[in-house]
């Protein structure tokens, strides 16, 4: 079974917000909860799908009256959209309806906390470290029905390096799981859970013009880290998908982004801390000294996102380049030397980007297509890009430039 699929998630959340017919912007929490545990990336599909429901069905209140303090009513109605292969829920909640900008209907959502509840489970067994490093027999392979349905279509590698193994050919045909949606798609939807759309800004970040780099770093810092976590177990479960198990991948599809963009219900700051049992298993079977050299790698490229970001709302480098060196530190748990690192990206066109950063972490790793991963982690990246950019607003405005 993959790293990242194991089925442990038995109740997630959601932050909904659409306007209704009468312009007010309607805020609530939804809370799912699984009859069975599922994968991180099934559970977040689900929420996903039942999220953009919810909004559907703000929008069609002609008052936002007609919602607030409706929350059972409208989870009963909700529960009757859902699709008929949705993930069996034990309970839907709608909790905290308020009106956005209203402080009489704010302080229930302020009450209100994102979970994700992991169900109790046995020893999670862990492939011997010669598996991450392309030795490992096909045996040893995880079965197709373990990738999300539609999202690759199995195939065999072409050019495996020297002493590596092949992935074994499996039916052509889509493999079969827990969420499936009949008829295509024209476009994937938007993936919710982005640190920018998904939770408040941070308290931190909302400073008076002409802070000080110390203070403003501080507010950046969250988010950095966040964006680090997120760029390395994207391209964790893509080396696992593509370079391990050899899959193909087909680009614009929905599941793929569920498998590749990973998203949470921690708080702000916490990513990386929500998959510790599952970046856990990669360092066993990497080792201490590999792993963690990828997750440097992935805390570089997430400074200099930050850095780029700043750098595109006219902040000069100046002023930038202080304000990341206290954001670094205060990400990466006292770490400054990730600042100076982020240079060899700095002279990398824009467009080149996401291939250097694959380029360097398959020779990391000593094993996979940098190619094919940067085709795969390059709507990670734009995520990132986006939740970067709304975090850089903030610090432009603090600085005062």
């Amino acid at each position: 079974m993959a790293f990242w699929s194991t089925a442990d998630v038995e109740l997630v959340s959601r932050v909904v917000t659409a306007k209704t017919k009468n312009d007010r912007r309607v805020r609530g929490k939804l809370t799912l909860h699984f009859a069975e545990a599922q994968t991180q990336g099934n559970a977040d599909d689900a929420a996903d799908r039942c999220a953009t429901l919810a909004e559907e069905l703000f929008g069609e209140a002609d008052d936002h009256e007609q919602l607030i303090g409706a929350e059972a009513e409208l989870a009963a109605a909700l529960r009757l959209r859902l699709p008929a292969r949705f993930p069996s829920i034990r309970s839907l909640d709608l909790a905290a309806l308020h009106v956005v900008g209203d402080p009489g209907t704010s302080a229930a959502l302020r009450r209100a906390s994102t979970t994700t509840m992991r169900a109790v489970t046995g020893p999670v067994s862990t492939p011997a470290p010669n598996t991450m490093r392309g030795r490992a027999t096909p045996s040893s392979m995880p079965p197709s029905g373990d990738v999300p349905s539609g999202s690759f279509r199995v195939a065999q590698l072409g050019s495996a390096p020297s002493g590596t193994f092949r992935a074994p050919i499996a039916s052509s045909g889509p493999a079969s799981g827990p969420i499936s949606t009949p008829g295509p798609r024209s476009s994937p939807p938007t993936r919710r859970g982005t640190l920018g759309r998904m939770r408040a800004i941070m308290p931190g970040m909302m400073l008076a013009p002409g802070a000080p780099p110390e203070a403003i770093g501080q507010g950046l810092a969250p988010f950095v880290r966040d964006c680090a976590g997120r760029i390395l177990v994207g391209f964790l479960r893509g080396y696992d998908l593509l370079a391990l198990r050899g899959l193909a991948l087909e680009e614009g599809s929905a599941e793929m982004l569920a498998a590749l963009v990973p998203v949470s219900d921690a708080p702000l700051g916490g990513y990386e801390a929500s998959r510790t049992a599952e970046l856990a298993r990669w360092q066993n079977a990497f080792g201490e000294a590999v792993f963690q050299r990828v997750r440097r790698e992935s805390q570089v490229a997430a400074i200099y996102l930050a850095h780029m970001a700043l750098g595109r709302l006219g902040v000069p480098p100046s002023v930038g380049l202080p304000i990341l060196q206290e954001a670094a530190p205060a990400a990466f748990a006292g770490e400054r030397g990730t600042v100076l690192e982020m240079a060899r990206y700095v002279s990398t066109p824009a467009e080149s980007f996401v291939p250097a950063l694959c380029q360097n972490l398959v020779e990391i790793v000593g094993h996979g297509d940098a190619p094919q991963l940067a085709a795969a982690l390059a709507p990670l990246v734009t995520s990132v890009e986006e939740d970067m950019a709304i975090a850089a607003t903030f610090a432009r405005d603090a600085s005062g430039v």
